[in-house]
């Protein structure tokens, strides 16, 4: 009777253990930096906070170039989240992701650094700060195809 206990609780442990040594972030697709080179439609943004908006695909526009410009066309009066303009930016390693704890590729434009991850189709990126906002982008490309 014994064994049969441990058997059991040995069998418990072990689905535990296996569980949850599995993380959410595991399904993240790791973006390479050419990947996120092109134009992109900003399709949602969460202000940091816990508040998410959703955009028309088209009002604002991402373009990130090869030589380090990003291009923001907005086409809302109110101009936000992010003004029209070009600004430079850059990719960066961030070593300790408050979302992981792990290393992740990163991209910066101005003061803050976002980590980039595909998840399902769309671009998403996450500043490396919990009460920062966060973007949420689907390529020209995908749009296109969506269309047909």
């Amino acid at each position: 009777m014994k064994s049969k206990v441990f058997l059991w609780v040995s069998l418990l442990l072990f689905s535990f253990t296996c569980l949850s040594s599995c993380s959410e972030d595991e399904d993240d697709n790791y973006a390479d930096k050419s990947e996120i080179i092109g134009t992109w439609y900003l399709i949602g943004a969460s202000d940091g906070w816990g508040g998410y908006k959703n955009y028309d695909e088209g009002e604002i526009t991402i373009t990130f170039s090869q030589n380090g410009e990003m291009k923001v066309v907005n086409t809302r009066e109110d101009q936000q989240p992010l003004a029209t303009g070009t600004r430079p930016y850059y990719f960066t390693d961030i070593e300790n992701s408050i979302y992981t704890h792990e290393s992740r590729q990163g991209v910066n434009w101005g003061v803050m650094t976002y980590s980039y991850t595909f998840k399902d189709g769309k671009l998403q990126l996450d500043a490396e700060a919990f009460d920062a906002p966060g973007y949420t982008l689907i390529s020209e490309e995908r749009r296109v195809k969506s269309e047909k």
